[in-house]
C-alpha cells in the first residue's frame, strides 16, 4: 500500500513546484479574469499578510498530532488501552465515536425514511406494481382470461357458431359504415399535401 502511494509522492512534488505559480499568491496572473472576486471579498491581501506564526500554526499542529498519535499507539498501547477502558474514557470515547449521535439521528430520520419511500411507493407500487400490470406479466393475464371466456364460448353446438359469425360480421359492417360516415366529414386536402415539382 505505502509503495503506490511513494511512487505517486514523488511527480507530485515536481508538478507542485512547477504549477505554483498558479494556485500560490497574489501576483499570478494565471487564471486572468475567469475567477472574479468582488474587492468586498478579496481577503487575500489581508492573508498575505498576517504574521508568519499564524501561517504555520496549522502544519506545526498537524506534525504534533501525527507525531504524538505515533509515539502513543507505538510505545503506549497499554497506557491507551486503561484509558479507554477507564469511565471518563469510556464516556469521552462513546462521545467521540458516535459523533454526538448525528449519524444516528440522520439515518433514523432521515435515511430510513427515504429507503422505506423508496421500497414501498417507488419500487412496489410504480416500478413492479405498474410494470406488472401492464407490462408482460398484465398481458398475459389479460390473454388467459380471455382464452377462458372464449373457451366457455365454444359449446360445440353449431347454432352458437353460426350466431358468432353473424355477430362478428354484423360488428364487421358496422365498423366499415361509422367509417365512411366519419371520413365524409374531413377534408383529405388538409392531410395530404400535393408536390409541386
Amino acid at each position: 500500500m505505502a509503495l503506490p502511494l511513494a511512487i505517486l509522492a514523488i511527480p507530485s512534488i515536481f508538478i507542485g513546484y512547477l504549477t505554483k505559480d498558479m494556485l500560490i499568491g497574489m501576483g499570478t496572473d494565471f487564471w486572468g479574469n475567469s475567477l472574479y472576486v468582488l474587492p468586498k471579498n478579496m481577503n487575500m491581501v489581508d492573508a498575505e499578510f498576517i504574521p508568519q506564526i499564524w501561517k504555520l500554526l496549522p502544519v506545526c499542529l498537524s506534525v504534533f498530532g501525527a507525531s504524538l498519535s505515533f509515539f502513543m499507539y507505538t510505545f503506549g498501547a497499554k497506557t491507551l488501552y486503561k484509558i479507554k477502558i477507564s469511565s471518563n474514557g469510556k464516556k469521552l470515547y462513546n462521545f467521540l465515536n458516535k459523533k454526538w449521535f448525528f449519524d444516528k439521528i440522520y439515518n433514523e430520520f432521515i435515511v430510513q425514511s427515504f429507503l422505506s419511500f423508496g421500497y414501498h411507493i417507488s419500487y412496489k407500487t410504480i416500478d413492479r406494481g405498474i410494470i406488472e400490470i401492464l407490462g408482460p406479466m398484465g398481458l398475459s393475464n389479460l390473454v388467459s382470461k380471455k382464452a377462458y371466456v372464449l373457451h366457455k364460448m365454444q359449446t360445440g353446438f353449431l347454432y352458437h357458431y353460426a350466431f358468432l359469425m353473424l355477430v362478428g360480421t354484423t360488428l364487421l359492417l358496422g365498423v366499415l359504415q361509422l367509417e365512411n360516415t366519419f371520413f365524409n366529414f374531413i377534408d383529405f386536402r388538409l392531410i395530404i399535401k400535393e408536390r409541386v415539382f
